[in-house]
């Protein structure tokens, strides 16, 4: 809202789900190729040439360990801060401070820990009841929205649009603020790193991956429109001291106080949930690549907890790292834009190493269809998959579109931050992949040799 206003993030929004849901086909096609908990890097190593594989899948599994490390760190501040913005309007007295955050940060690492550890077993049943929660929920935010809130007209919800960074470029700036509508959608490949604990996961893997994303789209529209239409003075909001507008914006529409703290407590234990899946798909893919010896302490991370058959070290080793980076949150304000821009520069970078070798491999045709006998190991086409031209468009798209979301991804919010306001991401990216460069070429080359097919 802040860079491109109404208008911007309604577009906006739209061409991110319309990029997504291109993103998704493609992975899905990969993941119907190969079905396997390494994702990224276990296709970079099958899809690269053989000269070149190795390195690659070396360090697209690297940054994929990198991003599912941030990404349940960027769910569950965003659950903190929620929670603890809805507790100041609640209380006018309290005064928030930084490591307040932190410390609820830990209390919510601390539960998603023992419901992916010891409570294992039940998570599955525990993540319908989630999904169940997630649906009644928007319609308990949209109806209370459209019955009881304001109504703004059609012109200023698609027609108005404005910057507030000193861009003085409205569509540079929609570009920038379309960080918030990616934030929404990443993820795309958390159920790739389940699919060796999924039945039929050649097809119901893909198939999970588009429909959350056609569901949770439409979700996300439908809502993002009621609020739209019924928030009022948006750039009053906007000016405001509140770290999240859209509480104010509930309170305004529903006229109550109470109200808007119960609709934003709900939309911080959704917070909760996305983050105990992203530790679950993280412990995964950690798990998948120190199966590989890729990494220090491999042979103690790679352990299964054999009694409920849990990924255990490696779910722990990715909690403590969530629970490192939350400290950034006592030293900057300005946290969330940092670990956003970083879930999306190391999503976005190995998402475009896998989508470009696919494009290569069919563009060659190297991809044999699956009543055929394949031209290289392992390249059959899976049940799933969008066939002749239209994949190969459909590929290219995914590959830009992917391509745009890291370049804007890295900008920050204003034309001239102050040192405190810089977005630093691009420098801890770069820093983390020169890290893993240099320990490949150390040491993991001598031990590293691709991915592991267990049966």
């Amino acid at each position: 809202m802040y860079s491109g206003g109404p208008a911007g993030l309604v577009y906006g929004y739209l061409g991110v789900w319309l990029g997504f849901i291109s993103v998704a086909i493609v992975m899905g096609e990969l993941a119907s190729m190969m079905p396997s908990a390494g994702g990224q890097y276990h296709w970079t190593s099958i899809l690269a040439p053989r000269s070149a594989k190795k390195f690659l899948s070396y360090i697209t599994g690297c940054v994929c360990i990198f991003a599912w490390t941030c990404a349940p760190t960027a769910a569950i501040y965003l659950a903190g801060s929620v929670l603890q913005s809805t507790i100041a309007t609640n209380n006018p007295q309290y005064d928030p401070k930084g490591w307040h955050v932190t410390l609820i940060m830990w209390a919510i690492l601390a539960v998603c820990t023992v419901m992916n550890t010891c409570l294992g077993m039940v998570l599955p049943v525990v993540e319908v009841f989630i999904l169940i929660v997630h649906i009644f929920g928007f319609f308990g935010v949209l109806i209370p929205l459209l019955y009881l809130g304001p109504r703004s007209s059609a012109s200023s919800v698609f027609s108005t649009s404005w910057e507030m960074g000193g861009w003085n470029d409205v569509t540079l700036a929609t570009f920038i603020g379309m960080k918030g509508a990616v934030a929404a959608f990443l993820g795309t490949d958390g159920a790739v790193h389940m699919a060796e604990e999924v039945a039929n996961s050649s097809t119901a893997v893909p198939q999970s991956m588009l429909a959350a994303i056609l569901i949770n789209g439409g979700l996300g529209f439908g809502i993002l429109l009621a609020f739209l239409f019924t928030a009022g003075d948006i750039q009053g909001i906007l000016q405001s001291s509140s770290a999240y507008p859209f509480i104010g914006i509930l309170e305004n529409a529903t006229g109550s106080k109470s109200c808007a703290v119960v609709l934003s407590s709900m939309v911080s234990a959704l917070q909760i949930c996305a983050g105990l899946a992203g530790i679950s798909s993280g412990g995964r893919m950690l798990w998948a690549f120190s199966r590989e010896r890729a990494i220090p302490g491999w042979e103690w991370i790679s352990q299964v907890q054999k009694r409920v058959g849990i990924p255990f070290h490696s779910t722990c080793v990715i909690v403590i790292a969530a629970g490192l980076l939350s400290l950034i949150n006592i030293g900057s304000s300005v946290v969330l834009n940092i670990i956003i821009s970083l879930v999306l520069q190391a999503f976005f970078s190995s998402y475009i190493l896998s989508l470009s070798l696919i494009l290569y491999r069919r563009w060659r045709g190297d991809i044999a269809e699956s009543t055929q006998t394949a031209t290289n190991d392992a390249m059959v086409w899976g049940p799933f998959r969008l066939r002749g031209w239209l994949g190969i468009i459909n590929n290219i798209f995914a590959i830009i579109f992917s391509s745009i979301m890291m370049f804007f991804g890295s900008w920050p919010t204003t034309k001239h931050p102050k040192p405190e306001e810089v977005n630093y991401s691009v420098a801890i990216f770069v820093g983390v992949t020169l890290l893993c460069t240099g320990y490949y070429f150390g040491w993991a080359r001598k031990h590293y040799t691709g991915p592991v097919v267990e049966a």
